[in-house]
């Protein structure tokens, strides 16, 4: 059994990590854009049978890219930042009728990735769509909560990050795209436009190290593939903020700025584009703050009826954003191989993972517990 796994950044990284620990493939294959930081990475993996190896590849090269990926028996995606690179590997993905998992954060594209299902269906594959941290972990609790009620009618997921564990330039690029302008949230039935990191302010209570701290709406796209999966909900959004929250002031700052001009600019004798200087930026600025935290948290509170009586299902967890992003992935890929997930098409992972299966996976890695109240109005 071959997985091929594309990136080798942060998220990559803990991907190949558990999948090559805790996966039962023969063959762990990277593609990435610089080897020298794959056979780093490849060279820490001890104590397994399983042969690893490297492949310089650019996403972009679709020919170069579909040959790769069908000779693998599943495909997982950690390529940043999505909005340039989700729809390009999901194409190929469907050319070489590969299975894929990705951890696609972007709301805009989540929409361009659902409008591939028919595609993907055809092909006869299953694309898990969005199998992080958030998304991902926050919505295959979701699916948890509502299973245990007779009827949904709300859904709040939220998330904290801390500028402690920013991940990498991708990220930044991704934050500074989806996450410092428009966003979208589900109400009375229909996507409202909001905007991120202002509208929707709510303090909210997680696990410590965080602790009580205000989120906001922001882009991502659970408000989205949740209003999509749970008939009648009635509302559904996503709200989050950065761990000290001045990193939202400065992530909606440079993010106007690259939507305004993301043309070159002169950086001493060097012109960069505006969102490579500002993601730049923004990184250096994450990893300069003292005395943060690297540990983020999430929170999902599903609201229905149970017995006739309004009941509310709360569920909080804290732990490294970075860590349970990559694992996710990897998990999600394990169980496509061995029979858990079935199904074709695009499938956001409250459509296609089972909770309890999933979860238990999580939990037994020790990156965070997880905490469960009910509450009954």
């Amino acid at each position: 059994m071959k997985v091929f796994v594309l990136g080798c950044g942060e998220m990559g990284e803990v991907a190949i990590k558990d999948l090559y620990h805790h996966g039962g493939f023969d063959q762990i294959v990277v593609g990435t854009r610089s080897l020298q930081k794959a056979r780093k990475v490849l060279s820490t993996l001890k104590g397994k049978k399983a042969k690893v190896s490297a492949r310089r590849i650019d996403v972009t090269d679709a020919a170069r890219l579909t040959n790769l990926m069908k000779s693998a028996d599943i495909v997982v995606n950690c390529v940043g930042p999505n909005y340039r690179y989700e729809v390009p590997v999901a194409k190929a993905a469907i050319r070489a009728k590969v299975n894929l998992v990705d951890i696609n954060d972007d709301y805009e594209t989540t929409i361009e990735m659902l409008n591939l299902d028919a595609k993907a269906r055809k092909a006869g594959i299953i694309i898990i769509l969005g199998l992080g941290a958030s998304p991902g972990v926050n919505n295959v609790i979701a699916r948890a909560g509502a299973s245990e009620l007779d009827q949904v009618e709300e859904i709040h997921t939220a998330w904290i990050m801390s500028a402690s564990d920013p991940g990498g330039l991708a990220l930044s690029c991704h934050l500074l795209h989806s996450l410092s302008g428009k966003a979208l949230t589900y109400r009375d039935g229909g996507l409202v436009e909001v905007q991120s990191f202002v509208d929707g302010k709510e303090r909210m209570e997680f696990p410590q190290p965080v602790g009580a701290i205000d989120v906001f709406h922001v882009g991502h796209p659970e408000p989205i593939t949740l209003s999509r999966c749970f008939e009648g909900v009635k509302c559904v959004d996503d709200k989050a903020s950065f761990n000290p929250p001045l990193i939202n002031d400065v992530i909606r700052s440079l993010g106007k700025l690259v939507r305004e001009d993301d043309g070159p600019i002169q950086v001493g004798k060097t012109h960069v584009r505006t969102m490579d200087f500002a993601a730049s930026y923004l990184l250096k600025k994450c990893r300069s703050l003292k005395g943060i935290p690297k540990e983020g948290a999430l929170r999902v509170e599903v609201k229905g009826k149970m017995g006739g009586k309004t009941t509310k299902i709360i569920y909080s967890a804290s732990g490294r954003i970075t860590h349970g992003t990559g694992i996710s992935a990897s998990i999600g890929a394990q169980m496509l191989v061995e029979g858990k997930v079935t199904g074709t098409g695009v499938q956001p992972p409250e459509q296609c993972i089972d909770p309890n299966v999933f979860l238990q996976e999580i939990l037994s890695r020790g990156i965070g517990e997880l905490k469960i109240d009910q509450v009954i109005a």
